[in-house]
């Protein structure tokens, strides 16, 4: 009588000549791949949210400059020409602006707005002429 194992062996030949299955290396290998590719998806979503968090943080500070220009620019009179002004109040937001006299009814004034980023320091310039409407 022949052992099962045997007649498994005569059944299930390959080019070897006997099937024997995937070694610990190949598995090892495997589960390397499937790893990396695990950590590859995982990365999508947190690099999706931090790029979101930009972008609000982004929003807020346009936000913040168009109506800080907004409001230096109705006050015409109390632009102060030369120097470097700055609102604190808007934390973690720093806005600083500078004017310079074009005419004696234009003033160029650039606005600056700078916050902590997601990653790094960001920065946005603005950049508006007001002229005297009085």
């Amino acid at each position: 009588m022949k052992s099962s194992i045997l007649l498994n062996k005569q059944r299930c030949p390959d080019r070897c000549g006997f099937h024997q299955g995937f070694s610990l290396v190949e598995t090892v290998v495997a589960f390397v791949i499937l790893g990396i590719i695990l950590l590859a998806l995982t990365l999508v979503p947190i690099m999706s949210t931090r790029l979101m968090g930009d972008t609000v943080e982004r929003e807020k500070a346009v936000l913040l400059a168009v109506s800080k220009l907004d409001e230096i620019s109705a006050n015409f009179s109390g632009i102060p020409v030369g120097g470097i002004s700055s609102d604190l109040t808007h934390t973690p937001y720093v806005i600083s602006w500078t004017s310079s006299a074009d005419t004696s009814d234009s003033k160029f004034v650039t606005l600056t707005v700078t916050w902590p980023g997601v990653m790094k320091q960001q920065t946005l310039e603005f950049k508006r002429q007001v002229t005297d409407v009085d």
